[in-house]
C-alpha cells in the first residue's frame, strides 16, 4: 500500500547511511511506499547531495565515516538549509537525543528501526505547517522566483501557469544556475527515467516553458523582457538558464 503523502511528484528523501545492510531494506521499503530515495554512504557525500539537490527530508545516521551525522547536521544548518532532518542512531540515551536535536535535527529514531515507525515519523515531518522554516524555501533566477514548498513560480506578482513537468524542469534549471544540464539528466529528474521518455516529450516541454517565460516576461517588463531570463540550448550538452546580469543589480 502506498503510504506516501499525495503530492504532484514523489517526495524526495536522502538517506545518509554507511551500512548497506541497514540502508537497502529502508530504501526498498520507502520506494515501495511511494518515495523517491537517494543514498549517500558518508557525511561528505551527504553534505554535497543535500546542498546541491532538493530533498523534502533527510534521514541521517549518527555514526558515519569521516564527517559524522552530528557534524553533518551542524554544517547543513549553518549553511541555511532548512530541510527537515530525521536522525537515526544506535545511541539511545537521552543526552544523545538532546544533542542531536540541539544540532538541528527535527526528530530522532533509535536503532534497530521499526519501519512502520520510520514511515510514521517521515509522514509527520512532511506534514509540518507552512510556518516551518524549511517550507519557505525559494529559489530565484533573474525576475523569476520558484517557491519549492508550494511548487509555484512567480514573475513579479504574477503566478506563471505551468504544467507539472514544466515546473519540475524550471526548478531543475534554476537549481543548476548557469550550468548546463543534459537531456539524460532532465529525463531522469523530471520523468524519473531515461528509458520512459521520448526526445519529443522533452522538446515539447522545453518549448512550452520557453514560450510561457517569454510571454510573462514581455507582459511585465516590455517587449524585450524575454531577454531577462532565457533557456539556452547548449550544443552537444543540453540546456542552461541564462539570466541577464541587470536582473541581479
Amino acid at each position: 500500500m502506498n503510504l506516501a503523502p499525495k503530492h504532484s511528484r514523489p517526495r524526495r528523501l536522502l538517506l545518509v547511511e554507511d551500512e548497506i545492510i541497514i540502508a537497502e531494506p529502508i530504501i526498498r521499503g520507502l520506494r515501495e511506499s511511494g518515495y523517491d530515495v537517494d543514498l549517500a554512504e558518508n557525511g561528505e557525500e551527504g553534505e554535497l547531495m543535500a546542498l546541491s539537490e532538493y530533498y523534502d527530508l533527510l534521514i541521517v545516521d549518527w555514526r558515519l565515516p569521516g564527517k559524522n551525522g552530528l557534524e553533518l547536521i551542524n554544517t547543513l544548518r549553518a549553511s541555511g538549509l532548512g530541510t527537515p532532518i530525521l536522525m537515526l542512531t544506535a545511541l539511545g540515551e537521552v543526552e544523545h537525543r538532546v544533542t542531536g536535536l540541539d544540532a538541528g535535527a527535527d526528530d530522532y529514531l533509535s536503532k534497530p528501526v521499526s519501519f512502520e515507525e520510520l514511515l510514521a515519523r517521515i509522514r509527520a515531518l512532511l506534514r509540518r505547517t507552512p510556518s516551518g522554516h524549511y517550507e519557505q524555501m525559494q529559489l530565484k533566477s533573474g525576475p523569476v522566483v520558484v517557491n519549492i514548498a508550494k511548487q509555484i513560480v512567480t514573475v513579479g506578482d504574477a503566478i506563471l501557469p505551468l504544467r507539472s513537468k514544466e515546473y519540475e524542469l524550471l526548478e531543475l534549471l534554476v537549481r543548476h544556475g548557469d550550468e548546463s544540464i543534459s537531456r539524460s539528466m532532465i529525463a531522469d529528474r523530471v520523468w524519473g527515467s531515461t528509458l520512459e521518455v521520448t526526445d519529443n516529450a522533452i522538446n515539447v516541454t522545453v518549448a512550452g516553458l520557453r514560450q510561457k517565460l517569454s510571454v510573462a516576461l514581455n507582459s511585465i517588463f516590455g517587449q524585450h523582457g524575454h531577454s531577462l531570463l532565457t533557456i539556452e540550448t547548449v550544443r552537444g550538452k543540453g540546456y542552461r538558464l541564462v539570466a541577464e546580469r541587470r536582473c541581479h543589480d
